[in-house]
């Protein structure tokens, strides 16, 4: 689970698209932005992200955000569940990254969607996808994260945010399913917060490249 998922799509003009989408995206918001774990975890499912940069909180009342829209995006470099590192960066190359918590009902919906579309062959050239395992709880359902990712088949590369959920906190810390979309040039496009459809994670990436 190390390499970008990034398949073909055609690329479509930011401004009005953008416009559309905050208006359009089917959402459903989880208030709670960051939910601590508690008590002893095993260690494998934490991972040691080191991280650049801050965004601000996303409003916890939004869906569709775009206060930090023209900010510079956080790089990190993390690991994922077998140990190998992955790496989100500033290369020039578009990027859709989605924070996800394994006891999250809208996310335990939208991962085996997500990977049904990339499984057919989805996803958006020039767009890397990566995740973020966190806010992880041994004491909540659907525990541990890594077997639960790798039930699903998910093959998009995952970095394990470490007990503080720095990861998630470092990119605004919204409600999951958190999506954080970044330009080719390394700046953030916008945020969601909530189950996103398919049709609008295309449309939402088709506008991150070309003109």
């Amino acid at each position: 689970m190390t390499t970008p998922a990034a398949k073909k799509g055609q690329p479509k003009s930011k401004g009005p698209l953008i416009a559309g989408i905050v208006g359009g995206v089917i959402v459903v918001a989880l208030i709670a932005a960051v939910a601590l774990g508690g008590g002893a975890q095993p260690g494998a499912e934490y991972g040691s992200p080191e991280i650049d940069g801050a965004l601000p909180l996303m409003p916890s009342s939004s869906t569709v955000d775009n206060t930090a829209s023209g900010l510079a995006a956080p790089t990190m470099v993390g690991q994922d569940f077998d140990g190998a590192e992955v790496a989100i960066e500033n290369d020039g190359r578009a990027k859709a990254i989605v924070f996800l918590a394994h006891w999250c009902p809208h996310c335990q919906a939208e991962v085996p969607r997500v990977q049904q579309w990339l499984d057919a062959g989805g996803g958006v050239e020039g767009v890397d996808i990566y995740s973020v395992s966190t806010s992880m709880n041994s004491g909540r359902d659907n525990y541990p994260a890594s077997d639960w990712l790798d039930g699903e088949g998910w093959t998009v590369p995952v970095i394990r945010d470490d007990q503080d959920n720095s990861a998630h906190v470092a990119f605004g810390a919204g409600g999951f399913p958190y999506w954080v979309f970044v330009e080719e040039d390394g700046t953030v496009a916008m945020r969601t917060s909530g189950e996103t459809t398919v049709a609008d994670l295309e449309a939402i990436m088709s506008s991150l490249v070309g003109d």
